[in-house]
């Protein structure tokens, strides 16, 4: 089974440099184009089923890319939980909450503003690629958000995906490192018990 993970759009909140979290931002028009013109790649794969976040981001990229076809609304999919930054600038954050906030950004722990940890963020993520891994399904589109695309990777080096460690308390992986930019797709194989990633950004330039 191939899972192709999607990114959404640009968002209000990605131009303004702010954080999203929960909150149903929309795209912006630039992405909407774009969202589009990303439907071109995607109608050359049959999906068997299509997934789609439960944030309006996700939901209209998916509308956008793929308008013929119907997706199952999960939350299990949305981005990590904010809490009450939801809609702050990034750089703002950063001169009024200091160290604490970037620690927190580092770590991926907004349990101070009233949001998730990475250990909770994981837990639903996995719960939702255990799940679909159960589907008699050949290829399944999932239109979620750049968190949770850093997610599966991390736990996919980390060895979480295949039984062979715990859920990771802190992101592992470089985030710099492995650019997700909007409307990304990112294609994972789940075969023999096994997850494994196939294409990182598949039509990206």
């Amino acid at each position: 089974m191939k899972l192709y993970l999607i990114r959404h759009g640009q968002s209000e909140a990605n131009r303004t440099a702010s954080h999203a979290g929960w909150a149903q931002v929309p795209l912006t028009g630039q992405d909407e184009d774009e969202a589009r013109a990303l439907g071109s790649h995607l109608r050359g794969v049959t999906f068997d089923r299509i997934y789609t976040s439960d944030l309006l981001r996700a939901r209209q990229t998916h509308v956008l890319a793929l308008p013929d076809t119907k997706a199952e609304v999960t939350p299990l999919i949305r981005e990590v939980n904010v809490g009450s930054l939801s809609g702050r600038r990034v750089e703002e954050c950063r001169a009024t909450l200091g160290e604490p906030y970037r620690e927190a950004r580092r770590v991926f722990d907004f349990h101070a503003w009233g949001g998730e940890n990475y250990s909770e963020f994981c837990t639903r993520i996995l719960e939702f690629l255990r799940q679909t891994a159960q589907e008699d399904c050949e290829s399944v589109a999932a239109f979620c958000h750049g968190g949770v695309i850093h997610g599966v990777l991390d736990m996919l080096f980390s060895g979480t995906l295949n039984g062979q460690s715990p859920i990771p308390d802190v992101i592992g992986i470089d985030k710099p490192s492995f650019a997700c930019p909007n409307c990304g797709v990112f294609v994972f194989e789940f075969t023999k018990e096994k997850w494994k990633l196939l294409a990182w950004n598949l039509f990206g330039a």
